[in-house]
């Protein structure tokens, strides 16, 4: 009787072994997105050692970019090099650059849209090694 007590417990604790090891490795290349203050929204994308984080100064109370209206954005960056940094995407214009930050404009138009999304794509080229890449889906809305 104690053995079969024995085994559900062992069962027990190996499957919260697997789940938790499964759910450590989704979040290191999973992007989080949540609501920072009533006028920004952050996205975050991390692997490793290295951490990138768009966040978008939104009007008050929005969720989301809106079609054709110029939003600004800025991107911090750990353990980057940033001249080997590159953000691309449509509607993307820089504004300015400082150590650790990177400052743009962003005006959404429909026909680049996927799913309703707007793709921005950051890299940190490196040598001999992967390059560090992310897609940041933003959701955009109509006006």
């Amino acid at each position: 009787m104690k053995n079969k007590y024995l085994n559900y417990i062992v069962c027990g604790l190996i499957t919260l072994c697997v789940i938790g090891c499964d759910f450590s490795a989704k979040s290191k290349t999973k992007t989080e997105y949540s609501i920072r203050t009533a006028s920004q929204a952050e996205f975050v994308y991390s692997n490793g050692d290295k951490k990138v984080e768009m966040i978008l100064e939104l009007e008050k109370d929005a969720k989301a970019l809106v079609l054709g209206i110029p939003i600004k954005a800025y991107f911090k960056t750990e353990n980057i090099n940033t001249q080997k940094f590159k953000v691309f995407g449509p509607g993307i214009m820089v504004k300015q650059g400082a150590k650790h930050e990177f400052r743009y404009t962003i005006i959404p138009t429909e026909r680049f849209l996927v799913d309703g999304k707007l793709e921005i794509q950051v890299t940190e080229q490196i040598e001999n090694a992967a390059d560090f890449t992310h897609k940041f889906l933003v959701p955009v809305a109509t006006p």
